[in-house]
């Protein structure tokens, strides 16, 4: 009874050992190939009295069974992206991984983040196999690129077990946003099924959505559905829903910028001082003709702001009813170029800045001091 027990060991150990070479022989991160026929034998060798007996084996009839289709992908944002107000073409980069066991294909879908702060317009997607060394390289390893419709429900290129497909949304962002604000897009990929599958009885229809299994578990024959992805950030991506979702944001950084202009009487007569530098005669300020005025024009970039505000152009016509006298500017991170009207000018006389500057916290200013005809 001993060696009848030893060898049945033995045996038990063998089938094990051969389970795991056919198991596993065609696995990639994902696992063995969706299709896959698992094949297994065993022997088992005894003796009576001494004597061995015939074996007994399996091998004219294996064990077998089909590795099922892991249905499994995650999106992931490549990170978010400062923009500016009016800009356009702005780009968000995604990667759909397929974490399954079979070539599956893709449709894209974007949804806007709900409570948000602006929402970035004409969204346009291109899409990009990897090349294998899971790094975005567009126009290079990565080629130029396929144009694809958002929410279209078109079928992606089949992407491989462990691949990778990129994807770029790129959109318009309003000349209303403000600094600070941010609107979330959402990418919403679903599995399709693939056009050529890795399963040899593959009987799906290409580019049609792929389903959870509702019947009963076949072990042999073409490969059943198994969703396993994760929850989204999408309103209704559910786990084992065969999609997925992430959110990358437009993020706004801007100069927050004010401007303003106040007029004051520097003196009643201003032929009685220097009314080009002099200043105020406190209780000498009426604006009759003759008096000496001042316009200050104040620009500040908040120290709120993300950004500095450059190439800042201030235009000032001075009206037909003063004369000028003198202009300065003061404040401006970088001075720009003051422009000031020529001398004996009647008619629309203009006082301009070009190409000032104002970094977060700064305040630049214009003074103009004219006289009253």
């Amino acid at each position: 009874m001993t060696t009848v027990s030893n060898r049945l060991r033995q045996a038990v150990i063998v089938a094990f050992a051969l389970f795991g070479v056919f198991a596993f022989g065609a696995a990639n991160a994902a696992g063995t190939a969706a299709g896959t026929s698992v094949s297994n034998t065993f022997t088992l060798d005894y003796d009576v009295s001494g004597i061995a007996q015939t074996q007994i084996t399996n091998s004219g009839s294996p064990t077998t069974f089909t590795v099922d289709r892991l249905v499994d992908l995650t999106v992931a944002s490549q990170g978010d992206v400062n923009v500016v107000p009016g800009a356009t073409g702005q780009q968000l980069v995604y990667r759909v991984r397929n974490d399954g066991n079979d070539n599956q294909a893709y449709s894209l879908a974007v949804e806007d983040l709900a409570g948000d702060d602006f929402d970035a317009t004409s969204l346009a997607a291109l899409i990009f196999v990897d090349d294998g060394d899971g790094v975005f390289e567009p126009g290079a390893d990565d080629g130029a690129g396929t144009a694809y419709t958002l929410g279209s429900a078109a079928a992606s290129a089949d992407i491989a077990p462990d691949a990778t497909l990129w994807v770029r949304v790129s959109g318009d962002i309003p000349a209303s946003a403000t600094n600070g604000q941010s609107d979330g897009v959402i990418l919403l990929a679903d599995s399709l099924n693939p056009t050529a599958s890795l399963d040899p009885a593959y009987s799906a229809t290409p580019g049609a959505q792929t389903v959870a299994e509702t019947g009963a578990n076949n072990l042999n024959g073409e490969a059943q559905n198994v969703l396993a992805d994760g929850v989204g950030t999408a309103t209704a991506d559910a786990a084992n829903d065969g999609a997925h979702s992430d959110t990358a944001n437009f993020n706004v950084t801007a100069a927050a910028l004010t401007a303003n202009k106040a007029v004051t009487v520097i003196a009643t007569d201003a032929s009685g001082i220097t009314c080009a530098s002099d200043p105020v005669q406190a209780g000498n300020q009426y604006a009759v003709p003759g008096a000496c005025i001042e316009y200050l024009i104040s620009a500040a970039n908040d120290v709120t702001a993300s950004t500095s505000a450059d190439a800042i152009d201030i235009s000032d016509v001075l009206p037909d009813d003063v004369d000028f006298v003198a202009a300065t500017q003061a404040g401006f991170d970088t001075a720009g170029t003051l422009t000031t009207p020529p001398g004996g000018c009647t008619t629309s006389c203009t006082v301009s800045l070009t190409g000032a500057s104002l970094n977060a916290g700064s305040t630049g200013t214009i003074t103009i001091r004219a006289t009253v005809r």
